[in-house]
C-alpha cells in the first residue's frame, strides 16, 4: 500500500531535536509498506481474539502508521538498515496486543510498540522495553550521525550490567565535561556529549542474548579525553 502525507514525522517533526530533524532530512527516505488490518477491521479481529474491543490499540496503530510508516534509514542502534512498518495482527489471546514490526531490520532483531507506546527491542521471542517511544529511538540514532562527524569511533567492551555505572563515572568527571543527552537515551542505552567528545554505552544486547558484553563507544577530537575515558572505563572492563 502506498504511503500518505500529513502527520509523517519528516514533514511534521514536532518535538524532535534539530539534530534529529536534520538526520531524517538528510539520511532517511520513505518506502511503501503494508498496513494490514486497521480501523474497524482491526477492531473486529481484536474482539474475535480477546473477546472485547480495544480502542486504544486501534487509535495507536493509526497514529503510528501515519507518523512513522515507511520511514527507512541506516540505524546505529541496530547497526543495520531499518524500516518502520507497523502492523497489528492479533492471534493469541495469551499474548498482549501490540504493534509488531514497528522497526524491521531484515533479521530476527527488531522492535515492537506496546499499548502504552513504549518500544520493546527484541530478538525472536525475547524482548526488553528500551525506549519511551519511537521518537526516542530516532533521537538515539541521530546521535550516531553527529558522532561520526568527530571521526572514527573507538569501541570498548565492559562487564555485564555496567553500562549505567560507567556512564555515571564519566558524567561526574569535571575535566571531561560530558553531559547526558536524555532525549536520546533508553532505559539501558545512554549518550553523553561535550563540545569535542561523544560517548555511547548500552547494556541492551548483553541483556537480550547474554553473549555480547556491554558496549561503550567513544568519538573525540581530544587525545586527552580519549586517554581519560580509557582510564575511567577500565575499571568496568
Amino acid at each position: 500500500m502506498s504511503v500518505t502525507e500529513g502527520l509523517y514525522i519528516v514533514d511534521r517533526p514536532m518535538e524532535l531535536s534539530e539534530r534529529a530533524r536534520s538526520f531524517l532530512r538528510v539520511s532517511s527516505r520513505r518506502v511503501n509498506f503494508e498496513r494490514g488490518l486497521t480501523g474497524q477491521s482491526l477492531q473486529r479481529e481484536i474482539i474475535k481474539v480477546y473477546g472485547r474491543p480495544n480502542d486504544v490499540m486501534v487509535n495507536l496503530l493509526d497514529r503510528i502508521q501515519e507518523r512513522y510508516g515507511g520511514l527507512s534509514y541506516k540505524s546505529g542502534f541496530f547497526d543495520s538498515p531499518v524500516t518502520f512498518a507497523p502492523v497489528c495482527d492479533p492471534e493469541d489471546p495469551g499474548d498482549d496486543v501490540e504493534i509488531l514490526y514497528a522497526v524491521e531490520t531484515g533479521s530476527p532483531l527488531g522492535a515492537s510498540v506496546k499499548l502504552d507506546g513504549e518500544v520493546e527491542v527484541g530478538i525472536d521471542f525475547l524482548g526488553i522495553r528500551e525506549f519511551s517511544d519511537l521518537d526516542s529511538l530516532i533521537e538515539c540514532d541521530a546521535m550516531f550521525s553527529a558522532a561520526e562527524a568527530l571521526g572514527e569511533g573507538a569501541q570498548r567492551y565492559m562487564r555485564r550490567n555496567t553500562a549505567r555505572a560507567a556512564v555515571d563515572a564519566l558524567r561526574v568527571d569535571q575535566e571531561l565535561g560530558l553531559k547526558l543527552v536524555p532525549t536520546a537515551c533508553g532505559y539501558h542505552t545512554f549518550w553523553l556529549a561535550s563540545d569535542s567528545t561523544m560517548v555511547y554505552a548500552t547494556d541492551i544486547w548483553s541483556m537480550l542474548n547474554g553473549i555480547m558484553p556491554p558496549l561503550l563507544k567513544v568519538w573525540t577530537t581530544s587525545a586527552g579525553a580519549d586517554e581519560r575515558i580509557t582510564r575511567i572505563v577500565g575499571s568496568f572492563a
